[in-house]
C-alpha cells in the first residue's frame, strides 16, 4: 500500500503539496517509511521512481548532514540508481531534479565522499555525456551538471584520487562547453547592477569558472594535461572581480588564485589581455601579467578584504597571498613596491581597528596573515619605516588578543 502511494503521480497542485508535506513528515519520523522507501528505490524501475525524486530533493536541500544509518542506507540506494535515473530522465524536466539530488547526496553522504567507485565514474561519464551532447539544455540544468562534476572532483581529489580529474580534464568537448559557458557572459553584462542569474547564464558561468579553477589546481597533482585550453581575458576577470554578484566575485578570485599558483602556466587555463598594453621594459621583466594590471588587482583585493563579505573576503585574502608570492618570485623590486604603498598600511590599520572593536572574526585572522606577508616581502627593503609601523600594529593586535583571552 505504501509503495503504491510513493509511486503514484499527482496532477493537482494542492495534491502535490499535500503529498510532499506528508512525505517529509514520514521520512523524518517513520523508520518503517524509510525502509519501504529504500526498498522501492532499490527494486523498482527507474521511470517509476522519478515522481519520488521531487519530494526527496525537497527534503535533502534542507539538511546539513546525516549521521543515522537508516538515512545512510537510503542515500546509498538512491546513489546506486543515479546513473540509470539520469538516463531515464534524459530529454525531460526531471533531469534537473536528478542532478540536484545527485549534488545533495554528494554533499551529505560522507561515507561515499572519499571513495570513487565504479558508480561514481559511471555517473560522471553520464553527466559529461549529457552536457556535451544535448545542445538545448536549459541554463539551470547545465549549472546543476557542472556543479555535480565540481563537487565530485573536490571530494575525490582531496583524498588523492585523481581518476575523476583525468576523466574531466581529458574530455575536450566538455572543456569547450565550459569555455562557452564562461564566454556567454560578456563584460557589459558583468557590469550590470542587477539581473536574473538564471536567465542571463551567470549561474552556469560561475559553475564553469569554479570547475576550471579546480582543474587548474589539481592538474599538477594528477600529472595529467588538458586536451583543450580554456581562455579567459584579464579584462573579463577584472569585470567579474568587481561585479555586484558576490558569487561571481568569488569565482573570478578562484581563477586568479589558481592561475598564480600554477605560476601562470596551466594546461587547462590561460589568462591573457585582450587589449595589449605597452610593456614597461624594466618593471615587467619575467611577468606574465603587466605591473599595471597587478596593481589594479591588488587594489581590488584590498577593497574586498576591507569590505569583509563572507566567502569573497576569504577568497581575496588567499588571492592576495599567492599574487604577492608570484610577484616576489618573478620581480622582488615590484613586490616590495606593491607592498610598501600607503594603502597597504591603511588596510592593516583598518583591520586592526576592526579586531579591536570586535566587529569581525575574519578580519582577526586576515590581519595575522597580511602582516606576515608584509614583513616577509619588506624585510630586505632599505626603508624600514613601513616595517616598524607593521610591527607596532602586530604588537598592538597581540595585546588586544591577549586581553580577550584573559577576560
Amino acid at each position: 500500500m505504501l509503495s503504491c502511494w510513493l509511486l503514484s503521480k499527482c496532477d493537482c497542485k494542492k495534491e502535490k503539496e499535500k503529498k510532499a508535506n506528508c512525505f517529509l513528515k514520514m521520512l523524518t519520523n517513520s523508520s518503517e517509511f524509510r525502509t519501504t522507501l529504500t526498498r522501492c528505490v532499490t527494486t523498482n524501475p527507474c521511470d517509476t521512481l522519478l515522481p519520488i525524486l521531487d519530494n526527496l530533493q525537497g527534503f535533502l536541500c534542507t539538511k546539513e548532514s546525516f549521521s543515522s544509518p537508516p538515512f545512510e542506507e537510503l542515500l546509498t540506494a538512491v546513489q546506486t540508481r543515479l546513473p540509470d535515473l539520469l538516463q531515464a530522465s534524459a530529454g525531460s524536466e526531471a533531469v534537473f531534479t536528478v542532478l540536484e539530488v545527485a549534488c545533495n547526496i554528494r554533499r551529505l553522504h560522507t561515507k561515499s565522499s572519499s571513495v570513487c567507485d565504479s558508480q561514481d565514474l559511471k555517473m560522471v561519464c553520464k553527466v559529461i555525456q549529457l552536457l556535451v551532447r544535448d545542445a538545448h539544455l536549459v541554463a539551470m540544468t547545465t549549472t546543476a551538471g557542472i556543479n555535480y562534476l565540481y563537487i565530485t572532483l573536490l571530494q575525490t581529489a582531496a583524498m588523492d584520487d585523481f581518476r575523476i580529474l583525468s576523466v574531466i580534464i581529458t574530455n575536450s568537448a566538455l572543456l569547450q562547453k565550459l569555455q562557452h559557458c564562461l564566454s556567454n557572459v560578456g563584460q557589459q553584462e558583468l557590469s550590470l547592477e542587477s539581473g536574473d542569474s538564471s536567465s542571463s547564464g551567470t549561474g552556469q558561468c560561475i559553475a564553469a569558472g569554479l570547475l576550471v579553477a579546480a582543474l587548474a589546481k589539481f592538474e599538477q597533482h594528477g600529472s595529467v594535461k588538458a586536451s583543450h585550453v580554456v581562455t579567459v581575458t584579464v579584462e573579463w576577470l577584472f569585470a567579474a572581480s568587481s561585479s555586484t554578484d558576490q558569487r561571481l566575485q568569488a569565482c573570478a578570485l578562484q581563477l586568479w588564485t589558481t592561475w598564480f599558483i600554477s605560476n601562470c602556466h596551466s594546461s587547462v587555463l590561460r589568462v591573457y589581455r585582450d587589449q595589449r598594453l605597452s610593456m614597461l621594459r624594466d618593471e615587467d621583466v619575467g611577468l606574465s601579467i603587466s605591473s599595471r594590471d597587478l596593481r589594479l588587482l591588488l587594489l581590488i583585493l584590498q577593497r574586498q578584504i576591507y569590505m569583509d563579505v563572507g566567502l569573497v573576503h576569504h577568497s581575496a585574502v588567499r588571492c592576495l597571498q599567492v599574487a604577492l608570492a608570484y610577484s616576489r618570485q618573478k620581480n622582488t623590486a615590484l613586490a616590495q613596491h606593491l607592498v610598501l604603498q600607503p594603502w597597504s598600511q591603511t588596510l592593516l590599520q583598518a583591520l586592526a581597528d576592526k579586531c579591536e572593536s570586535g566587529l569581525s572574526a575574519s578580519a582577526f585572522f586576515s590581519l595575522l596573515l597580511l602582516v606576515s606577508l608584509v614583513e616577509e616581502v619588506s624585510t630586505s627593503h632599505s626603508s624600514t619605516s613601513v616595517l616598524r609601523n607593521v610591527i607596532c600594529i602586530r604588537c598592538h593586535f597581540l595585546m588586544t588578543l591577549l586581553s580577550v583571552i584573559l577576560y
